[in-house]
């Protein structure tokens, strides 16, 4: 009788707290994911901003679950759902584990009234325009015998930056005798830029004596002037597979690599104060008006960001389409030169401008000098390479 009395005890225990986490489970618990890099403030997902950050940088997103009742949760599950090149990975989780990408899971057990808060670092791998689409939040009873689940959607935008090549810079123009980049060494210097004074050698006219420092020194001193040179780039990005391939996409490990290069390029232009523009022949074809600085960098590296890996357009249709006028420079990023690219490049240069190409496959050419972009691989969570 006795075992009968105990054994209806458990079956009402069991009963109860089953409807009781079934009804009451998921009222009063709420959830919020916050994205953050390094140094800056946490922008709630879902916002509606834009998240930005750099390839092989580290952001961290921020789990915070509130059980706002007295029931405690024994077991609370997450999962969210992102891009497959959003490495998540924890103190004991190992950062190259194929698993870990595109859907992480948490386990949270909660007292009643409590908050916890997990913080997940992510490595962005690739450049892109991700989404982190939206959060499932499970919660069970004692026993394992509920199942409430919910989906959270948050839609929040993560735009990952290319970063540039490691290379060198190739021969850039010095046709200009007069602009606004100071140079090493020109064929005459600037009258306008004045960067000290020396001692006056009898070849200078007397019009150049700087007389308050000749006052200083005791002795005759001539201004001393910067040479410079003005520059305007074109980078002429070449999306296509090859000469035959206009509908066939490129591989990744090719279109990264081309991408990185001409970021490499945009990033050496604002480093020295160089006006550049970007044209890409992709589907949405790209073409920006010539621009320096740090601002116009970064709106160039954005459109490299979005860049898909199929070619909107022949690139002998699209080059022969570009207007060169009032450029100094023309870098083409290719894996390939057919001839009437070529005939083109070398028309120009013919013009005085200054060509250089950067290729993943190009190894040389009698056109001008051609300039090695390294290739990365990539892989797919199944350990597959892309």
């Amino acid at each position: 009788m006795e075992l009968i009395v105990i054994a209806l005890i458990l079956a009402a225990v069991l009963v109860g707290q089953y409807y009781l986490y079934e009804k009451l489970g998921q009222r009063g618990l709420s959830y919020k994911l916050t994205v953050r890099r390094r140094g800056t403030e946490g922008i709630p997902a879902g916002s509606g901003f834009v998240i930005e950050a750099f390839e092989d940088e580290e952001i961290e997103i921020i789990e915070e679950i509130d059980n706002a009742k007295i029931l405690p949760l024994p077991w609370v599950r997450t999962e969210i759902s992102c891009s497959r090149w959003l490495s998540f990975y924890g103190s004991s989780a190992n950062s190259k584990d194929p698993a870990q990408k595109g859907l992480i899971s948490g386990i949270f057990t909660l007292k009643g009234r409590q908050k916890c808060r997990r913080t997940w670092k992510v490595k962005c791998e690739k450049r892109g325009l991700f989404t982190i689409d939206d959060a499932s939040i499970a919660v069970s009873d004692l026993f394992g015998l509920v199942r409430s689940a919910r989906v959270i959607k948050l839609g929040q935008e993560l735009r990952v930056l290319p970063i540039p090549a490691d290379m060198e810079c190739g021969n850039m123009s010095g046709d200009v005798f007069i602009g606004e980049l100071s140079v090493r060494r020109f064929v005459l210097p600037d009258p306008f830029v004045i960067s000290g004074a020396r001692e006056y050698s009898g070849r200078e006219p007397m019009n150049r004596i700087h007389w308050a420092q000749s006052a200083r020194c005791g002795s005759l001193m001539v201004y001393n002037n910067e040479f410079t040179t003005e520059r305007r780039v074109l980078v002429l990005l070449n999306v296509q597979r090859s000469y035959h391939g206009e509908k066939q996409r490129i591989s990744v490990p090719t279109l990264e690599a081309l991408i990185k290069g001409a970021a490499f390029m945009l990033d050496y232009c604002c480093r020295t104060h160089t006006e550049c523009a970007l044209a890409a022949n992709s589907p949405k074809p790209v073409y920006s008006e010539p621009g320096e600085g740090y601002v116009h960098m970064m709106e160039q590296l954005r459109s490299l960001a979005e860049l898909k890996s199929s070619c909107g357009e022949h690139i002998d249709d699209f080059i022969s389409g570009v207007d060169f006028t009032g450029f100094t420079d023309v870098v083409f990023v290719s894996s390939f030169l057919d001839e009437k690219c070529a005939e083109t490049l070398r028309g120009l240069s013919q013009n005085g401008r200054s060509i250089t190409i950067f290729s993943t496959d190009i190894e040389e050419t009698d056109l001008c000098d051609v300039l090695h972009i390294p290739r990365k691989q990539y892989y797919l969570p199944d350990g597959g390479e892309e």
